[in-house]
């Protein structure tokens, strides 16, 4: 490609949405809400917009944790299973006759623990992230089938657990789900832009190496990184623990693809050091419209994971294309102030 046909084409309104991946996430947003709301009277509805919002919770808080992941380089594949063992910590907690309180707190904890497992797996041990997750993805999934007997959780739900988990809607169809993931998101935010972490976390994924030259910790920026997605997934684990009213030994499967897809589609980038808190909502948004429009064309979920991993695959297809074009954009620039 010429030096001319770059500067062309990133100068182009396509070419700056290419090079900014949270406007192609925006933009997305806007097609599939024109295009659902064309097909299916229903969809723009309010009713259907809360079922929207309630729906992408689960997934958006997870995407959270895994955007600051992604941010420092890493991956954590273990978000879904780690979600499901720290619900069962929580149902067994409440089973037990703790307070509905700890058995949240509890949920959390183990969520943290198991995600500080991680952090130090891939810092201490040396392990690389991916075979480090995948590890624990299996270990955690494994604990709770090994603890279930394969058998769900079952009539440990309190009274007031039913508002909490958003099968009531006090607030019409802001339900409390929909209040936490707004907390988290603004705690996100401003952990990532206010915080000495969040300026680490993203010189930590940009050039480990440097950042280790200019003083910055980088094992702990690492291991905090994955607490952070580690209580996010135990938090996910016991919301939806709520909205089923059980924890089902498979709870969480294959979310973590839904958790990455997010973080991808919303600007956050495999190779670290870019994302942001409000991309993960925009990416937790397309997947959720495009899950609710499933269900109201009445086609089989189990296409939802077809769809969920082709998303999946588009958004790494258009982050790859836009790192390239902002690449071959500095080249030619560069060549013009030279000449």
């Amino acid at each position: 490609m010429s030096t001319s046909s770059v500067i062309g084409i990133s100068s182009t309104r396509w070419g700056k949405v290419l090079q900014n991946p949270s406007a192609g996430a925006l933009l997305l947003v806007g097609v599939l809400v024109i295009s659902m709301s064309i097909a299916f009277p229903t969809f723009p509805s309010a009713i259907n917009a809360g079922n929207v919002a309630n729906q992408m919770v689960f997934v958006l808080l997870l995407a959270l944790g895994m955007t600051v992941v992604l941010i420092t380089g890493g991956i954590d594949l273990s978000v879904g299973s780690i979600m499901g063992l720290s619900a069962g910590v929580g149902a067994y907690s409440i089973n037990s006759g703790a307070p509905l309180i700890l058995g949240l707190l509890a949920a959390v904890g183990a969520g943290a623990v198991l995600g500080l497992a991680n952090g130090l797996m891939i810092t201490r041990l040396g392990l690389p992230d991916f075979i480090a997750t995948l590890a624990m993805l299996g270990i955690a999934r494994g604990l709770l089938f090994l603890w279930t007997n394969g058998v769900p959780f079952i009539g440990y739900m309190l009274p007031e657990y039913y508002v909490i988990s958003g099968l009531e809607r006090p607030f019409g169809f802001i339900t409390v789900p929909i209040i936490i993931a707004a907390v988290a998101v603004l705690a996100i935010i401003f952990v990532l832009r206010k915080t000495s972490f969040g300026r680490h976390a993203y010189g930590v994924g940009s050039n480990p190496h440097a950042a280790l030259l200019s003083g910055v910790p980088v094992d702990r920026v690492k291991i905090t990184a994955y607490v952070i997605s580690g209580l996010m997934a135990g938090l996910t684990g016991m919301l939806m623990a709520g909205r089923t009213t059980t924890v089902a030994p498979t709870m969480g499967l294959g979310y973590e693809i839904a958790a990455i897809a997010a973080a991808i589609i919303g600007g956050a980038a495999l190779t670290g050091g870019r994302g942001h808190a409000l991309g993960a909502v925009l990416g937790a948004l397309v997947l959720s419209i495009t899950a609710n429009a499933i269900n109201i064309a009445g086609v089989s979920s189990t296409w939802q994971q077809v769809v969920t991993g082709s998303v999946l695959l588009l958004a790494v297809v258009f982050d790859r294309a836009s790192a390239l074009l902002r690449e071959r954009s500095t080249r030619s620039a560069g060549r013009l102030a030279v000449t």
